[in-house]
């Protein structure tokens, strides 16, 4: 893959980043799926009030349809908003990771193998945990997470141990 993508480590960035917010956008996809509508801040409140209702809580969008959706619907938007956050959470290791293991001269491939591994660990984990419904599940999703957090830790030991420094 590295002579068909020669700076896939640097690719795999936006990547990871489009990873961490797809959840995001598959929650909004439930949510007007479920309410046939959709707002910026998806409440009932008019124009004139919107900015300072968006300011006091903006991430209140699940509590305040929450009544409109069926409870399958609201815990599978709720996962998704959760897989959001835990994406944001992971993105920071990942791009230390990459760059770190780049910074100290890590082989190309070496990297390309890891920073691959995590996104498809992270797509996994998308999938997982949105359609989760169980423990078995749920253990799967876990499994998946600390495939991804071993890719990054592989990556970060890699680079602590070249003797560049």
């Amino acid at each position: 893959m590295s002579t068909l993508y020669p700076n896939f480590p640097l690719l795999s960035l936006p990547i990871a980043a489009g990873l961490a917010y797809a959840p995001h956008f598959i929650k909004a996809l439930i949510v007007v799926n479920a309410t046939k509508r959709w707002n910026n801040n998806l409440s009932l409140v008019r124009f004139t009030d919107i900015r300072a209702y968006i300011l006091v809580n903006p991430r209140g969008q699940i509590e305040r349809v929450e009544s409109k959706l069926s409870a399958s619907a609201a815990a599978m938007a709720k996962r998704a908003e959760s897989a959001h956050s835990n994406g944001m959470e992971t993105l920071p290791i990942f791009y230390g990771a990459v760059l770190a293991a780049l910074h100290a001269g890590i082989s190309r491939d070496f990297v390309t193998y890891y920073s691959g591994m995590f996104l498809v660990t992270r797509a996994m984990y998308n999938v997982i945990y949105i359609l989760n419904t169980d423990r078995i599940t749920a253990l799967a999703r876990s499994t998946v997470w600390g495939a991804g957090i071993y890719s990054c830790m592989r990556l970060f030991l890699a680079a602590a141990s070249t003797k560049r420094y």
